[in-house]
């Protein structure tokens, strides 16, 4: 069975696009609401999907009519009824009623049980949706790969899953490893909601530059909305023997760069902001300006939801971030709800942390390593 299904903002101009491309012939199986794609999406945005047929032997679940026609009852054969989530009478009923079909509330089975999936992949996305990659993803993924599989391999799921793993990996965008010799930056900052780790952060990527590539370090810090996120900046300066500077303004951060001149890496470590407080996120995108950092990462943390990631990422972009660092991921099962971010090529993930240990809990992003994770 040929199957396509149709994205858009109402029911009316979902028809429309069957009516368009299929014909007025052809059988609509199902219908639901899902999320937009991308960021809206995460952000609570929704759109109707249709999924329809032409040469289905089925009768449609509506019949497409031209809008100044009378609407006729419609007959639905009993095969389909075990994939629908309201019976044929219960749909005529409804329809007789005049209920407007843009308030129906449909099955959202069609991608969840896959007509005409092999078991094999529906069991995988599955274990996508468990490991919580939105449906819409788990469902373009999964679709991708049968497209791409014979009829026979189809069947074999650790070639699909492996054919998933491979699809994703290649989904993935990775920043670069500020370690690199060649192209380490001089000035790198922070920034981010609060307590999602970037004080931490910060101090592992100093330790390392200086312990593990023997470069003079510098530190900053304005987090000066917090006095304890200062002490605790300030104690792992003292013990690595790190000169450190406290600043409060746009301009005393330029003045701390150019003193710490003698300096091959400066990191600056900034307050917490929330992403709902205009004003906090205007403070630091001064603050950025005024330091013009050569890496700028975005902080985030694993547990976080995917509303709350989405909502972070939407606000800080306007500050200019290069990339972003996950941090936390000790304390999840998996990372499936930061697939949509990983998969930002405008936002690649730098690196991750997975403990409070400095400087050993952090290391370079990897897409297969994220992979796993996923999975």
């Amino acid at each position: 069975m040929n199957i396509r299904s149709f994205r858009a903002k109402s029911m009316h101009e979902a028809l429309e696009l069957v009516r368009k491309e299929l014909g007025p012939d052809a059988a609509l199986l199902h219908t639901r609401e899902v999320p937009q794609r991308g960021l809206k999406g995460l952000l609570g945005g929704k759109e109707i999907e249709l999924a329809a047929s032409t040469d289905s032997n089925l009768k449609s679940r509506f019949e497409i009519q031209e809008p100044e026609e009378e609407p006729e009852a419609e007959a639905v054969s009993p095969e389909p009824t075990e994939q629908v989530a309201a019976s044929p009478e219960e749909i005529t009923q409804q329809e007789d009623a005049g209920i407007d079909l843009e308030a129906m509330s449909f099955s959202q089975t069609f991608f969840s049980s896959g007509p005409g999936w092999p078991p094999s992949l529906l069991r995988i996305r599955e274990r996508l949706v468990e490991a919580e990659v939105p449906g819409f993803l788990a469902d373009s993924i999964c679709e991708k790969v049968l497209t791409t599989h014979t009829e026979a391999s189809q069947q074999e799921e650790a070639l699909l899953l492996q054919a998933i793993r491979t699809e994703l990996a290649a989904s993935i965008h990775v920043g670069r490893d500020i370690d690199d010799p060649r192209v380490y930056p001089r000035v790198v900052a922070a920034i981010g909601p609060t307590g999602v780790g970037k004080t931490t952060t910060i101090a592992k990527l100093a330790a390392r530059a200086k312990f593990d590539h023997k470069r003079r370090v510098g530190l900053v810090t304005v987090d000066t909305y917090r006095i304890a996120a200062v002490d605790q900046l300030q104690t792992y300066a003292e013990i690595m023997d790190l000169p450190m500077k406290i600043v409060s303004t746009p301009m005393e951060v330029r003045s701390a760069i150019n003193e710490l001149s003698d300096c091959e890496q400066i990191f600056i470590d900034t307050a917490g902001r929330s992403p709902r407080d205009e004003v906090q996120v205007q403070q630091l995108r001064s603050l950025i300006k005024a330091a013009s950092p050569d890496e700028t990462y975005l902080v985030l943390s694993a547990p976080s939801s995917s509303k709350s990631l989405a909502e972070a990422v939407a606000k800080f972009t306007t500050v200019g971030p290069s990339s972003w660092v996950l941090t936390k991921i000790d304390e999840v099962g998996s990372l499936g709800n930061t697939l949509s971010f990983l998969q930002d090529p405008q936002l690649p993930l730098a690196y991750v942390t997975n403990g409070q240990d400095v400087p050993q809990a952090i290391a370079a992003a990897e897409a297969e390593d994220l992979v796993a994770r996923i999975l």
